[in-house]
């Protein structure tokens, strides 16, 4: 059966009135961008803060955040999805980051600040549209992503070679066949009653997921071009992406410098329960694509 017709498996009444439900549950309750004001009172007693870029592709607006430290290295940090810059918030903090990089984040396509609710599907245009933000930041760069970032910066990297310099990629959803063939809640979310009811911020988030198996074959001859230094850590007890999305990665980056990082008894939330590790790799990566 092919991906569509699995695709139109409606639930039945219950489960679409569950959605309904659930919807008008979370509404309230989550939070996945910093407010202005909010981040002025995050950052008011630290030394260093980010400032707000933005530019424009063919009408798109993109935004990110940048905290120019001076450094001759960049690190690029991309949320997943739902998100925003500020899942990565902390880092920007980390002395042991900015005293040797500059520290980068942006509002993927269709969320924050970048063209919000408009999301793309495309991973290759997504990619696309944040090549201007990597070309104007220094040089070596290194992208970290998280869940759906993971992919993206795998894309970023297929993409532009001569632009990025090293990719950590952190719980990444990355094989196709790994995809979860039975979401019967992503097509009845794209009905007008339902994605009505929906939070926004779910249903822009539906847009990339559903089409997410697709974009990842798009990918599949496109990873033996990837050379350049890659980490893939992956959490054993993710419920959310797969935990054979690790060993994919060892299979596909045939021609890639990597380190396969599996946590048996971590789960998806990589970026707030393993700071340490992350930093440690960073500063590991950077110090190798330096020479030093």
């Amino acid at each position: 059966m092919s991906n569509w017709k699995k695709r139109i498996r409606f639930g039945c009444l219950g489960s679409i009135l569950f959605i309904i439900i659930l919807s008008q549950v979370v509404s309230g309750c989550f939070s996945f961008s910093m407010s202005d004001k909010k981040f002025e009172e995050f950052y008011e007693n630290r030394p260093h803060k980010p400032v707000s870029k933005t530019y424009d592709v063919d009408g798109y607006e993109m935004h990110y955040m940048y905290q120019d430290m001076n450094q001759d290295a960049s690190l690029v940090f991309i949320h997943g999805t739902p998100g925003s810059w500020s899942a990565f918030a902390g880092y920007f903090d980390y002395d042991t980051l900015y005293n040797v990089a500059n520290i980068v984040a942006p509002d993927r396509p269709g969320f924050g600040k970048s063209s919000y609710g408009k999301p793309i599907k495309s991973l290759e245009e997504q990619s696309m549209l944040m090549k201007p933000m990597i070309e104007a930041i220094p040089s070596p760069r290194i992208l970290i992503g998280h869940s759906l970032g993971g992919p993206i910066v795998a894309r970023m990297a297929m993409d532009y070679p001569e632009l990025i310099d090293g990719i950590i990629m952190l719980a990444p959803a990355l094989d196709p066949e790994l995809e979860p063939e039975e979401d019967w809640f992503r097509v009845p979310m794209r009905w007008p009653i339902i994605g009505f009811l929906a939070p926004k911020i779910f249903r822009i988030s539906n847009e990339e997921l559903i089409f997410l198996d697709e974009e990842l074959e798009l990918m599949l001859p496109l990873w033996e071009g990837i050379e350049i230094p890659s980490t893939v850590i992956q959490g054993g007890k993710d419920d959310l992406v797969h935990p054979g999305n690790a060993p994919f990665a060892d299979s596909m980056l045939v021609n890639a410098p990597k380190r396969i990082i599996f946590l048996d008894n971590q789960n998806h939330f990589l970026p707030w329960n393993e700071e340490e590790l992350i930093k440690a790799e960073i500063l590991r990566m950077l110090k190798e694509i330096k020479g030093l």
